[in-house]
């Protein structure tokens, strides 16, 4: 029972690596990994034709204000041959008034128009020499300013007549500013970091919801079969998984069945071992009721030669009735633990701790040993004052057992803070010989001794102290042993405190 408690108070301590949790996390980042996946490759499949729209659009563009610009070309020039700059001028105002299409035509790299006359800006005049100098009828675009103030140059080279001869041709090139419009497709490509973040947020939020539905179904029978391992180990015989755990599964099922067979044979075995204890403490008691009633009648009948066999029989006796007792209470101890915590009270533990150490102090000193208290802290615990006087009384009468005589076994009482929590140590220190490192954690199992106390007058029957740490441990404390660095043992409880 105290390792089945000791496995599920480690399970609640790594509650985060839960199967439930796990499942979950993996879950949820399989669907984050999958949206991005899909996210990523839907983006891929979109920047492509996107971008071939694009070219077409500007090639598009392109050729509607080449042919729009060679006409405005064409007319600038017979506006400019006819009328000269004057009219050329007239002319672009008229078509900027009209369109809000500024041009601007160049002759050998020159303005046509006068200086200071719809002189154009630097952008164009640098797009006219390049426009000059390449080969070939090309049209030549590019873009000026930002924001709202953005603007589309335009240069076309175009043939006109030279100076109102109009069997001679000369080269122009004809420039034109317009408004930039820039191009948005039908179906535009989402912002990166807003759009896709928004979504995938939400994707994440709704895939969160549907793996979280997912994983808690799926471990619903392991959380079953964990809540009747922790029932069974808090020493509830009934506890069983039940047909809740058929809705897992085979392999849950299968479990679930397993468990329930082996809290049956768990709760058929125990029974019968309390039943074999009660009936081996009954049938001896009833003996040895009857041997102390003939042991009173051969004391009276018998003569002063019997008289010290007689007093060994009468003290084995006793010991025998002791260690019925003690089996009896380990039993209870270990089985039966549901009736032990209802007979839970406040105990104020100094109290309890001063009485102890008086009755042991006056039994020690007809051996020539003391028990004294070093230190006392009144401190209050919840328990059954009985089996913590049991408890705290073994380890106490151990320790006098096997002090050597002159000395004195020491007790101390304090409060002290543990994981957040108060907390009640009781310090029982003994000068005896102390024990082998490899006995220390053996000390409260059941009938077990050190080899050479065996030897001894004084040797106890090994139950004390694994009494001491069963009721220790049913009211959620613990009980550790070990050597103290000046001689002798030192065993140290902890309480929780109200």
């Amino acid at each position: 029972m105290l390792a089945l408690n000791s496995t599920v108070t480690l399970a609640k301590k790594g509650a985060a690596r839960t199967l439930f949790l796990k499942i979950f996390l993996w879950f949820w980042l399989a669907v984050a990994l999958s949206g991005m996946v899909i996210f990523f490759l839907t983006a891929s499949a979109q920047i492509g034709p996107i971008a071939r729209l694009h070219r077409e659009n500007d090639m598009q563009r392109d050729r509607l204000l080449g042919n729009a610009l060679f006409m405005y070309g064409e007319a600038a020039i017979e506006a400019y041959d006819r009328g000269g700059s004057g009219a050329l001028l007239a002319f672009t105002e008229k078509l900027q008034n009209a369109y809000g299409v500024r041009v601007y035509l160049f002759e050998n790299m020159d303005l046509a128009l006068p200086e200071g006359e719809g002189h154009p800006p630097a952008p164009i005049a640098e797009l006219a020499k390049k426009t000059f100098l390449a080969d070939g009828s090309r049209i030549q675009s590019a873009e000026w300013g930002k924001g709202k103030k953005q603007k589309l140059l335009v240069c076309l080279p175009v043939t006109g007549p030279y100076k109102g001869d109009a069997r001679k041709k000369h080269e122009y090139v004809i420039a034109g500013q317009w408004p930039y419009v820039p191009f948005q497709p039908s179906r535009p490509m989402p912002l990166f970091p807003l759009i896709f973040g928004f979504r995938q947020l939400i994707y994440l939020i709704v895939g969160g919801i549907i793996c979280y539905t997912l994983a808690w179904q799926l471990t619903a029978p392991v959380r079953r079969l964990r809540q009747a391992t922790q029932r069974l180990a808090s020493g509830d015989l009934k506890a069983r998984v039940g047909e809740g755990s058929r809705s897992g599964g085979e392999e849950i099922e299968a479990l679930g069945r397993d468990f329930d067979s082996m809290a049956e044979r768990i709760e058929a075995l125990l029974g019968a071992q309390q039943r074999l204890i009660r009936d081996i403490s009954h049938e001896l008691r009833s003996p040895l009721a009857r041997l102390n009633v003939a042991l009173e009648l051969a004391k009276r009948s018998s003569g002063e030669a019997a008289s010290g066999h007689l007093e060994r029989i009468e003290k084995e006796a006793e010991r025998l009735n002791d260690l019925i007792t003690q089996l009896v209470t380990l039993t209870l101890l270990e089985s039966g633990t549901e009736r032990l915590e209802k007979r839970k009270n406040p105990v104020d533990l100094s109290l309890l701790v001063q009485d102890i150490a008086s009755d042991a102090d006056y039994e020690a000193s007809g051996n020539g040993r003391s028990v004294s208290l070093t230190f006392m802290e009144g401190t209050v615990v919840n328990g059954s004052p009985e089996m913590l006087r049991s408890a705290i009384e073994n380890v106490v009468r151990n320790a006098v057992r096997y002090t050597p005589k002159g000395s004195s076994v020491e007790i101390s009482l304090k409060r002290s803070i543990k994981e957040g929590h108060p907390f009640s140590i009781i310090r029982v220190r003994d000068h005896g010989p102390g024990v082998p490192e490899a006995a220390l954690s053996q000390l409260f199992k059941p009938f077990y001794r050190v080899a050479d106390a065996r030897d001894r007058e004084s040797g106890g029957t090994g139950i004390g102290l694994a009494i001491t740490e069963r009721a220790v441990h049913l009211y959620g404390g613990e009980v550790n042993a070990a050597n103290a660095p000046e001689g002798g043992l030192v065993v140290e409880i902890s309480l929780p405190c109200t």
